[in-house]
């Protein structure tokens, strides 16, 4: 759409709004996106991106592209992005660096507008906010708390991945989509191709039978100590438990802490199958990228750290 007929959809359309706390009297450019004004900086946004300085250094080729004095400029983008990302801009503590608190709608659209618009400082930002929730190590999923986001954040999040590149992401992103699709098989995305959704099903199916399985090798004789009947005994009778829900449960969630308290076995014991439990798990993380068929853990990391520099 030229600028003349963007401009006339401008005057013929209901009347804008103000973007509350992003219309500055004193500020001599005007932006609008969808039926949102903007009046900010120009030499602000000129010097946070080198788009928009390309873009505001062409002189007006019509005398409509200035309003009350001030360039006028209409962008594509969703008027709630451009906002999240303005913000971000413009108030420090909007999107403070992490540990600080963001949510993950709001990383996505810093991350999408900062790339869009060459902002690196910003992009670098979110994409440290976007790797801390979906982590590259196992010890650091470990840790996360809250464990995972929302099913609808998640989605959100692969769409982003897969438009950007953010590989590293991409294997706890499509392992927390296969836990909500282990709960309800009918929330595959009408957007995917089919083999897009087959291979999300297969990756399920595998990670809630066989890897699960894996996970849980600890709870057999071969990972008690020798001669221990009534652990034996007890472990037996918790394997057999632990098989009735193995289809409930991903892999890093089929046993926790409360599992250990209810198994009634020595010490010794106890000790010899939690560190079987930890090999198993650290086996099934180094191979989570393969379920997906993305490359190792080591090319991920060497993607994440290249994205940074």
């Amino acid at each position: 759409m030229d600028i003349e007929s963007t401009y006339a959809t401008y005057l013929d359309a209901e009347e804008p709004i103000r973007a509350e706390g992003l219309w500055f009297e004193d500020c001599g450019l005007i932006i609008r996106a969808e039926n949102t004004l903007f009046r900010i900086s120009r030499d602000f946004l000129a010097v946070q991106s080198p788009v928009f300085k390309d873009m505001l250094s062409l002189p007006p080729s019509k005398p409509t592209e200035m309003i009350d004095g001030c360039p006028f400029v209409v962008l594509p983008d969703r008027a709630e992005a451009v906002t999240v990302f303005l913000k971000a801009l413009i108030y420090y503590d909007f999107f403070l660096p992490h540990p600080g608190y963001a949510t993950l709608p709001t990383v996505a659209s810093v991350l999408k507008m900062s790339d869009k618009y060459q902002v690196d400082a910003l992009r670098k930002r979110a994409l440290v906010h976007l790797s801390s929730a979906f982590p590259t190590t196992l010890p650091h999923y470990e840790a996360l708390i809250p464990k995972r986001p929302s099913a609808f954040d998640v989605q959100l999040v692969l769409s982003l991945a897969r438009d950007l590149s953010i590989d590293w992401i991409l294997p706890v992103a499509l392992y927390w989509r296969c836990e909500d699709l282990s709960m309800n098989r009918n929330e595959l995305e009408e957007s995917l191709s089919i083999s897009e959704q087959s291979q999300l099903l297969t990756a399920t199916c595998t990670l809630t039978s066989s890897i699960a399985s894996a996970i849980l090798a600890f709870l057999l004789p071969s990972a008690l100590e020798e001669g221990h009947a009534q652990c034996l005994a007890s472990t037996i009778r918790r394997r057999r438990n632990a098989e009735t829900w193995r289809a409930e449960f991903m892999p890093f969630e089929i046993w926790d802490g409360d599992d250990w308290n209810q198994l009634n076995v020595c010490a010794e014991c106890k000790s010899s199958m939690q560190r079987e439990e930890r090999l198993a798990r650290q086996a099934v993380w180094d191979n989570l990228p393969e379920v997906f068929g993305l490359p190792p853990w080591t090319e991920l990391e060497k993607m994440k750290t290249e994205a940074f520099e």
